[in-house]
């Protein structure tokens, strides 16, 4: 096939693992500057890519691995397109991507090391990226001991896939993600020790997937990310030894999984997220040593999940939750905060005053030592009625295989959702009749939750 001087070849691909393969490909391949399938170059047999200056895009994936003597892609100098993945990972002496300056675009992943054959220990930049402006798939950055800046990928402006840099022992900063405004997959922050500021990040907008930030232990701020608004996952920030602040994340409204909050060993509370309203998963607190105060979640009007809080040495109350829907609370689980004593804010109450989960209050401080205790406790405190002429009919109870809903006083049945008792959902339905197969759940104890026109009611519901 000859189109204005290109002509492509090699449907099936073809694997270069020689330095004679790449200097003899334009005499066994005359004409040839378009390959149509996967290229893959490999092996410590190949010094340089000079041989391969005529070819000017590939129609699959390009893979350059598993190389200690490859110091330079040079020779890719022509190329513009790549139909597929671009792999590099695994190449010892491999410094700059210089030789990719003309490529624009890729369908594909962009990795650059990873985590199975390891990175490229001698690359300190992406130089060579500097014309690529969208990635379709995700971006890889992983296990690149001595990459030292982002740079390169600064005309990038969008990322379709996921993010995820991990394992850089020298990277300092994302500097050279400057301009990108939307990640359609997961942002995953983990392992770069030198971290130390996410400011780079100011531009993104949204994030489609949970954002990720773990064993970064140089970091101190999440400052820049203003223009973060939401999250479409889960919100993980993990044994970041150093961050103190949520500051930064002032604008972000909504989380929609889980909220993961871990062996953050300064955190003293949330401050900076008081423009969070709603979380779509459980809420996790867990073993952060300085904790002292909830505040920050004082506009948290509703979660998807569990509430947990464990671990937490230095909290003395559950102010700044008072303002959870008790409806959007699935399982309730507090314990091991041994200066913990203030546990009756008005959510807590709602909830044990109308309990349909699992509970567990323990080894807390005298106050909110047991679930006994906090209901004491909330005696004290208005507690407003809960479903006083219930407008949802849920049976027979227990159940086996079938289930019949029924509603009153004109309330409108939206959706129905089973949960299990890890909090997981298990069966959704919102074409509703009346009644509801479940004999494909197991035997045990769930809970139903029925969206109606007027409000969530969650029950117990037992399957023998």
């Amino acid at each position: 096939m000859q189109t204005q001087g290109r002509q492509a070849c090699l449907p099936e691909g073809i694997t270069f693992t020689t330095q004679a393969q790449i200097e003899n490909f334009q005499t066994n391949y005359p004409n040839c500057t378009e390959i149509e399938g996967d290229v893959e170059i490999s092996g410590n047999n190949i010094t340089n890519l000079n041989g391969l200056t005529v070819l000017t895009a590939f129609g699959g994936s390009l893979t350059i691995w598993d190389s200690n003597v490859l110091t330079s892609l040079t020779g890719l100098d022509n190329v513009t397109s790549i139909g597929g993945d671009l792999w590099i990972t695994g190449n010892a002496s491999l410094t700059s991507l210089t030789g990719l300056e003309n490529l624009t675009s890729f369908v594909g992943n962009l990795i650059i090391g990873d985590w199975y054959y390891g990175g490229n220990s001698a690359l300190t930049r992406l130089t060579g990226l500097d014309n690529v402006t969208s990635i379709v798939g995700d971006l890889v950055i992983q296990e690149n001991d001595a990459l030292t800046s982002l740079s390169g990928l600064d005309n990038v402006t969008s990322i379709g896939g996921h993010i995820s840099i991990g394992e850089n022992d020298a990277l300092p900063s994302l500097s050279g993600l400057d301009n990108v405004t939307f990640i359609g997959g997961s942002l995953r922050i983990v392992s770069n020790y030198v971290l130390s500021s996410l400011t780079n990040l100011g531009n993104v907008t949204y994030i489609g997937g949970s954002f990720s930030i773990s064993h970064n232990f140089a970091l101190t701020s999440l400052s820049s990310l203003d223009n973060l608004t939401s999250i479409g996952g889960g919100l993980y920030i993990e044994v970041n030894t150093s961050l103190n602040s949520f500051a930064g994340l002032d604008s972000l409204t909504m989380i929609g999984g889980d909220f993961h909050i871990e062996q953050n060993d300064v955190l003293t509370n949330f401050s900076g997220l008081e423009a969070v309203t709603s979380i779509g998963g459980g809420v996790f607190i867990l073993g952060n040593e300085a904790m002292t105060s909830l505040s920050g979640l004082d506009n948290l009007t509703s979660i998807g999940g569990s509430l947990s809080i464990w671990n937490n040495a230095a909290l003395t109350s559950l102010t700044g939750l008072e303002n959870i829907d008790a409806n959007s609370i699935n399982y309730l689980f507090i314990y091991y905060n041994s200066s913990l004593s203030t546990c009756e804010v008005q959510s807590i109450c709602d909830f044990l005053a109308s309990p349909y989960g699992w509970i567990e209050i323990h080894d807390n401080a005298t106050g909110c030592n047991s679930q006994a205790e906090v209901e004491e406790a909330c005696l004290h405190i208005s507690i407003p009625e809960i479903n006083p002429e219930p407008t949802i009919s849920i049976y027979p109870n227990p159940a086996e295989k079938e289930l019949f809903i029924s509603s009153r006083n004109g309330a409108i049945i939206k959706a129905v959702n089973i949960y299990n008792q890890t909090g997981q959902m298990v069966l959704h339905e919102n074409r509703l009749t009346c009644v509801i197969d479940i004999s494909m759940l197991r035997q045990g104890m769930y809970i139903i939750e029925v969206v109606t026109n007027e409000s969530k009611i969650k029950e117990k519901l037992i399957i023998k």
